[in-house]
C-alpha cells in the first residue's frame, strides 16, 4: 500500500466534531502551516479552523528548529483556537494536544506512543511527532492560539536526514505498513476537540492524571535548558497543577523541587523511579 493523498472531503466525512476541522484548508505546499493559520486567524477564521499541507518548505519546530517535511507521507497541521477560556489556560494546550495525538495514533496505527514533556510524541524513545504552540493577542483581548503539529506517518528511514535517523521514526517504520492519513487526521481532530473541551471546562486534574499516565519523562534523569539560560540536572517527578514539570534537584546543597514551565528537556537515562 502506498501513501494516498489527503482529501478534504474524505476527512470531513469521518469527523464527529462540532467545530474542530469543520473548516479545513488543505494545501499541496506551504512554507509553514502555523504561519498560514495566523494569517487566516487574522482574517476572521473561526475557532477550530484547521490548516493541512502535503509538504512544508519552512516547517517550524520548537526553539527555531526546522521541521523536516517530505511530501505526501506525513501529517503537517495547524489548528486555530479562539475560545477565551482555552486561551487563559494555554500552558495545558501542548499537553492535551499530545494526549489527543497519542490516543489517535495508538488506536489507528496500533502502536504504543508515549509523551515527552511538554510536546513530543515518542515511539521506543524515538521522536514520532512534535507540537508547536504559538499565540498572539490584540490589546486587552484574549489570545489566539495556533497549535501546530507534525506526525511522521509513512516516511521511511531514508526520508530523514542521516543525522536524524537514530532520533526519529514513523508509524510505517514501527508497523512495516502504510497508514491512511485521512482516517488518522480525522481521528486526531475528534480527539483534539474532546481534550480541548476538557481545558475549556477546566477539568485539569483529569488532564493531569491522564498526562502522567502517558508521560515518558517522569521518573527520568533529565537535563533542563531553561529559556533564561540556566541548565538544571535532576529527576522529573510529577506534573504540577498548571501543567508544569516538577524536577527534583539540589540547590545550595539542599533538596529542591523546581517548577519548569518553558524549557528544552533531555532524557538522560532509563526509567529510575516509579510513576506517582
Amino acid at each position: 500500500m502506498q501513501s494516498v493523498p489527503l482529501k478534504a472531503e474524505t476527512i470531513r466525512h469521518r469527523l464527529t466534531t462540532r467545530r474542530l476541522g469543520r473548516s479545513l484548508h488543505l494545501f499541496e505546499e506551504l512554507a509553514s502551516t502555523n504561519a498560514t493559520a495566523f494569517t487566516l486567524a487574522g482574517s476572521g477564521a473561526t475557532h477550530g479552523t484547521a490548516v493541512l499541507a502535503e509538504t512544508q518548505t519552512a516547517g517550524k519546530g520548537r526553539l527555531g528548529r526546522h521541521w523536516i517535511s517530505p511530501p505526501h507521507l506525513n501529517l503537517y497541521c495547524s489548528v486555530i483556537l479562539k475560545e477565551p477560556t482555552i486561551s487563559r489556560h494555554v500552558s495545558w494546550i501542548p499537553l492535551v494536544t499530545g494526549l489527543a495525538l497519542a490516543e489517535a495514533t495508538r488506536r489507528y496505527c496500533d502502536i504504543e506512543i508515549s509523551l515527552k514533556w511538554p510536546n513530543d510524541l515518542l515511539y521506543v524513545e524515538k521522536k514520532i511527532g512534535g507540537i508547536l504552540c504559538e499565540s498572539s493577542s490584540q490589546g486587552s483581548r484574549f489570545s489566539t492560539c495556533i497549535v501546530g503539529f507534525g506526525v511522521n506517518v509513512n516516511c521511511r528511514e531514508t526520508d530523514f536526514p542521516e543525522e536524524l535517523r537514530s532520533l526519529a521514526t514513523s508509524c510505517l517504520q514501527a508497523t512495516r505498513q502504510c497508514h491512511d492519513r485521512n482516517g488518522l487526521i480525522a481521528d486526531m481532530f475528534n480527539q483534539l476537540e474532546s481534550w480541548y473541551d476538557c481545558v475549556e471546562t477546566e477539568q485539569f486534574e483529569h488532564v493531569r492524571k491522564s498526562y502522567v499516565a502517558s508521560c515518558a519523562t517522569l521518573g527520568r534523569k533529565v537535563q533542563v535548558a531553561c529559556v533564561e539560560g540556566e541548565t538544571i540536572h535532576g529527576t522529573a517527578i510529577d506534573i504540577g497543577k498548571d501543567g508544569a514539570l516538577l524536577v527534583a534537584t539540589v540547590r545550595k546543597g539542599q533538596p529542591h523541587t523546581m517548577e519548569i514551565r518553558s524549557a528544552d528537556v533531555q532524557h538522560l537515562r532509563q526509567l529510575i523511579l516509579p510513576l506517582p
